[in-house]
């Protein structure tokens, strides 16, 4: 759920959120490794979904990734997951850094959408994210 908050105030530039959402408690993960994480999951889920594979099933599901782990597309998004972990390694506790990386990771999901930047469609989506994190946890 941090991280879902944290890509709402960084789209949001809501410097102030991301300052209080910044500080873990004891035991804690980072939230910029909590950021990447979740961007890179997402990512992944939104990539499947796009490319129709997350909608087949069986045999013809493990053939298509088989495919699509062969292909360019899945070369770029494991270098943008790597990109992502690693950038979250770097920002530490950086507000700045972690709000970037939490804008790019949202960019990430986005370009794989028809979501763009319309403000609803943005709302929309975030309902969706938080009520996915609270049914995964």
């Amino acid at each position: 759920m941090r991280a879902v908050a944290a890509l709402e105030a960084a789209w949001a530039r809501d410097d102030d959120a991301l300052a209080a959402l910044v500080q873990s408690g004891h035991g804690e993960r980072p939230l910029a490794e909590l950021v990447a994480q979740y961007g890179a999951s997402r990512l992944q889920t939104v990539v499947l979904v796009a490319t129709g594979i997350a909608h087949l099933d069986g045999a013809e599901q493990q053939e298509a990734l088989t495919q699509w782990r062969e292909g360019p597309l899945s070369h770029v998004t494991t270098v943008a997951m790597s990109t992502m972990s690693g950038w979250a390694r770097a920002a530490g506790e950086d507000v700045g850094a972690t709000g970037d990386l939490a804008r790019h990771a949202l960019q990430s999901i986005l370009s794989f959408t028809t979501i763009g930047d319309d403000p609803q469609d943005l709302r929309t989506l975030f309902a969706y994210l938080r009520e996915d994190a609270v049914a995964q946890s």
